[in-house]
């Protein structure tokens, strides 16, 4: 069944080799970008996917904030790069400051606190690819790990 609220297809990198070599690219290139803006030294990557919105089903994801919930409350920083460049649509709004969207070309990101409200515009051509992780810091890991702990108290 297709949701009202998000279509998108997800990929697990699980392989460990190329986590490494992603965390590599994003300490070298992003991390230092993040801190010299924010004032935020980034030291945790959660997920590790990469995403597809396909034209077919009209790929998307509605307006939605990424650290609402008691397991997500750890998120910081959600990062968008986008893998290619051959579609229309999908690009990246944050319709609370206007109507001006964004589209980082292939290899290049949007780095947004996890709290702005965002949405992934419906794709109409093509499939849209990006990796999607989000970022924390010693603190959050912190909270993530005693959200994991209540979670495993009361399973």
């Amino acid at each position: 069944m297709l949701s009202d609220f998000k279509r998108r297809r997800d990929a697990q990198i699980e392989d460990e080799t190329l986590q490494t070599e992603i965390r590599a690219r994003v300490r070298h290139r992003l991390m230092p970008e993040i801190e010299k803006a924010f004032q935020f030294k980034v030291t945790r990557i959660e997920r590790y996917i990469v995403a597809c919105y396909d034209a077919e089903t009209g790929g998307y994801f509605r307006p939605h904030r990424d650290n609402t919930t008691t397991g997500t409350a750890h998120r910081q920083f959600a990062v968008s790069i986008n893998l290619n460049d051959d579609f229309e649509g999908g690009d990246l709004r944050f319709a609370e400051y206007g109507p001006q969207t964004y589209r980082p070309p292939p290899g290049g990101a949007v780095v947004f606190s996890c709290a702005l409200m965002h949405e992934a515009r419906p794709v109409t051509r093509g499939r849209r690819y990006a990796f999607l992780p989000f970022f924390f810091d010693e603190a959050g890991a912190a909270v993530r790990a005693a959200y994991e702990a209540r979670q495993a108290a009361h399973p």
